[in-house]
């Protein structure tokens, strides 16, 4: 009997793409929080992601609809720039210091299953801790307690793994960095900061929900397509970032 053996070399965005007849508008979904924050990064010259300190890439690209282990966005914080390194809560009474990155879907850490359930709603959904308790039932401070009664948990550890790298929430940080600083770690910066950008099909399904459109990418690589926002890009990297706007959605559009 021939024996089963487990392919080498396991193409998983062959076979998603055979089980899924609308594989790139889902990839465009799924992909459309990071889109935008790397176009608005590509435009201000403000990077922010959230990997392993370690690493040369980004575990997440996060823009100002992001939420903060605190509960609360970006854009709800303090004004930053490039160079900062700790951006307050500014949302009224929070005690949080410092913005960091936490998933707000389900997607964010692999887990996809969530959307095929009849009552899921993922507004509802949280982050868990290894407690049970979700990051919003932890302090935003210090070595984030868990504040639920009873609990004796006194440092947030994740039930769940990034679904970029495998690793735990609490192995990430969340940088602000320039295009400059970017440039010296030896960090993805520009059009190569894209969702994908080394997939072309990929990059253009994030882009435009079809793999082979390669016209928004064209465009803003040749600084034709920009994202509309309600107010004027920064002059330059340390120029803080305007809130505020866009608070009813994540679509963006292209002008």
């Amino acid at each position: 009997m021939r024996p089963v053996v487990p392919a080498k070399n396991y193409d998983v965005v062959s076979f998603a793409r055979a089980m899924n007849d609308d594989f790139a508008p889902r990839v465009q979904k799924l992909s459309e929080p990071e889109t935008h924050a790397a176009i608005i990064a590509q435009r201000t010259g403000i990077y922010i992601g959230w990997r392993c300190p370690e690493f040369k890439h980004d575990c997440q690209r996060v823009g100002d609809m992001s939420k903060c282990f605190c509960g609360h966005l970006l854009g709800e914080h303090d004004k930053y720039t490039g160079r900062s390194i700790q951006v307050p809560c500014k949302f009224g009474g929070c005690p949080c210091k410092a913005f960091a990155w936490i998933p707000s879907r389900p997607e964010d850490i692999g887990e996809f299953w969530f959307q095929r359930r009849r009552d899921f709603d993922v507004t509802k959904w949280r982050a868990k801790c290894r407690c049970k308790h979700t990051h919003e039932a932890h302090a935003a401070t210090g070595g984030r307690q868990c504040k639920a009664k009873g609990c004796s948990c006194f440092h947030f550890n994740s039930n769940f793994l990034c679904a970029a790298c495998d690793r735990h929430w609490e192995d990430h940080e969340t940088f602000f960095e320039t295009e400059d600083m970017r440039k010296m770690n030896g960090l993805p910066y520009g059009e190569d900061y894209l969702p994908f950008a080394e997939m072309p099909n990929l990059r253009n399904a994030a882009l435009t929900g079809d793999e082979y459109d390669e016209s928004l990418y064209q465009a803003l690589t040749t600084g034709q397509g920009r994202p509309a926002i309600t107010s004027n890009p920064p002059a330059d990297n340390n120029t803080p970032v305007p809130f505020g706007q866009n608070r009813s959605g994540f679509r963006p559009v292209y002008d």
